[in-house]
């Protein structure tokens, strides 16, 4: 008996050995598929070729797209909003500026010589940003009423990877959790809670009173509850829980490599989920796709950290000959020549055929206009068409969401369901190319009745201005935002989370080790990122080409910086 027990032990740890140099077979396999993939890189900027800004998100990408890479761009040279689907010609791209959270797949899509520029961060500070702004978006969406529905031709933030996975995630966890919290009695008439007022400064307010006080008396202390830990409450997924949830590996941890890599859940190479598989259980393969990263982000235009951002815009300016003392742009997106037509019939013909293909998403936060002007009936049409096949790929985003979290969910289901999603999203995709060629039939149409296309306006202030200007005016807008969607997560005795520099100082240290190790390759790429941003700065004052930004007070640049 003890033999034959011997035996099928040696037997099943031969059959693991087998597996086991199988799955590394198969991974090497894959490795080379990648690399055969992988055949073009960026080129260098020559001043007339397309621009490509690979947005990682949280790491204050908008406001440098908007602030600085959009202003610094006439209106007729930027491409179509693409953050949810490419609309540019891709074999005669009549645009110079593009930007999308698409990882770096995307490039072999687009022109042989796109130049591409990215900004990185921090991965503990990208990765508590990313927490934190989930949960704020799913907090708002508590003030929906049941009636709700998308504003018609805007993409708002939860349609935009990786926010269509992760806001409906936070939200599906706070709803049952905040219904629990608001149905608890009401506080003792003698509570007092600390709150902050919109400069920081601590005051305490008691709501069965309906007061507020700057300080409070000995007797009033002994009623104060104790603050509330923005990470580790009853409200929401508490941090520590998050961070070793599936989803956050999937789309969190090292999620700056797996962009540079083109190796996201968003990626448009089919191999992307086996590859990333691989890395998990072969450190070997880890390794060397970060040495790939290395490599690759060297031939980037730019690349900068949030860090260091306003660093990071001098660079950028520099390096895309956009002075800081010359001229800002303001009006006119993307001229009707920018946009990709459908690839047989013309939109009259389709319309008639029966056979109009479709739109799709965008992001960060607010919503972004999508239209060119008012639609005509059939517009209308196309549009409503559109915003089906986008419900159809919300639902299999939800649909893949779940099997994610379901650990024991086989490899086979998964397939499935992202090869379902795959297809929807290029269903709208389709979708969205003929609407939008429907709009610009309709610019056209509107010229040939003598109205006069929008020309490029120039700002009343240089370029580095009103980057100062905008990042400001995006700071506010992002605090005030902030503040009133924070402000559905609160207790009955009216303590609620602020999500502050002070409050990510008190996480325990403990817990910053382990997002930094299981981040540990995108620190090393944050490294890097950072020595060339230092190197290129280093050249460009040498060349005479590295311009300040206008002067704007210490205090004013940090708080920006915090805030984005």
């Amino acid at each position: 008996m003890a033999r034959l027990i011997l035996v099928l032990v040696l037997a099943v740890a031969a059959l693991q050995i087998v597996n086991s140099e199988q799955q590394q077979q198969d991974c090497k396999s894959l490795l080379q598929e990648y690399y055969k993939f992988n055949h073009k890189e960026a080129a260098p900027y020559t001043g007339e070729n397309l621009v490509y800004f690979l947005h990682i998100p949280r790491t204050a990408g908008r406001t440098f797209h908007s602030c600085l890479l959009r202003l610094g761009t006439p209106g007729r040279k930027r491409c179509p909003k693409a953050y949810d689907h490419l609309r540019i010609d891709f074999k005669v791209p009549n645009c110079q500026l593009l930007s999308s959270h698409d990882d770096f797949s995307v490039v072999e899509q687009l022109p042989d010589n796109v130049a591409v520029v990215s900004q990185m961060r921090d991965p503990v500070d990208r990765f508590l940003s990313a927490y934190e702004f989930a949960i704020e978006v799913a907090a708002r969406q508590l003030r929906r009423s049941k009636n709700y529905t998308k504003p018609r031709n805007r993409v708002v933030t939860d349609d935009v990877w990786p926010w269509s996975y992760l806001i409906p995630y936070f939200a599906e966890d706070i709803k049952p959790k905040m219904a629990e919290v608001k149905a608890e009695p009401l506080m003792a008439p003698g509570v007092w809670s600390e709150q902050r007022s919109d400069d920081g400064q601590v005051y305490y307010w008691n709501k069965f009173l309906n007061m507020s006080k700057w300080t409070l008396d000995e007797s009033e202390k002994q009623h104060l509850v104790p603050n509330l830990d923005p990470y580790n409450n009853r409200m929401f997924m508490p941090l520590a829980e998050f961070m070793k949830q599936p989803i956050a590996r999937e789309l969190l941890h090292n999620g700056e490599l797996m962009q540079v890599l083109g190796l996201t859940n968003y990626s448009h190479w089919q191999g992307a989920s086996q590859l990333r598989s691989c890395m998990l259980q072969d450190s070997a393969i880890s390794q060397e796709l970060l040495d790939f990263a290395l490599k690759r982000i060297e031939k980037f235009t730019h690349v900068g950290a949030t860090d260091r951002l306003f660093e990071s815009v001098e660079s950028a300016a520099a390096a895309l000959n956009m002075p800081l003392d010359g001229p800002a742009y303001g009006a006119g997106e993307a001229s009707s020549a920018n946009i990709e037509r459908a690839r047989s019939l013309t939109w009259a013909e389709a319309m008639k055929s029966g056979e109009a293909p479709l739109p799709q998403h965008s992001d960060d936060d607010a919503s972004y206009d999508q239209s060119a002007g008012s639609d005509s009936p059939d517009v209308h049409q196309l549009a409503r068409l559109a915003r089906v096949r986008r419900m159809a790929v919300s639902e299999l985003q939800r649909t893949w969401n779940a099997a994610v979290e379901r650990k024991e969910t086989d490899q086979a289901y998964l397939r499935e369901v992202r090869g379902e999603l795959n297809a929807a999203r290029a269903e709208l995709a389709e979708a969205q190319q003929q609407l939008v060629a429907a709009r610009a039939e309709e610019v056209k149409m509107r010229k040939v009745l003598g109205e006069q296309p929008q020309k490029d306006k120039t700002l009343e202030l240089s370029l580095g201005a009103e980057f100062q200007r905008c990042a400001t005016r995006a700071q506010n807008r992002n605090k005030s935002r902030k503040k009133n969607s924070l402000l559905n997560l609160r207790l009955n005795d009216y303590r609620q989370v602020y999500f502050s520099k002070e409050d990510r100082k008190a996480i325990p240290a403990a817990l910053i080790e382990e997002i930094k190790q299981l981040n540990a390759l995108d620190i090393a790429l944050h490294k890097r990122a950072l020595e060339l941003l230092e190197k290129r700065r280093s050249h460009q004052t040498t060349a005479g080409k590295l311009q300040a930004l206008p002067p704007v007070a210490v205090a004013q640049h940090r708080a920006q910086r915090d805030e984005l």
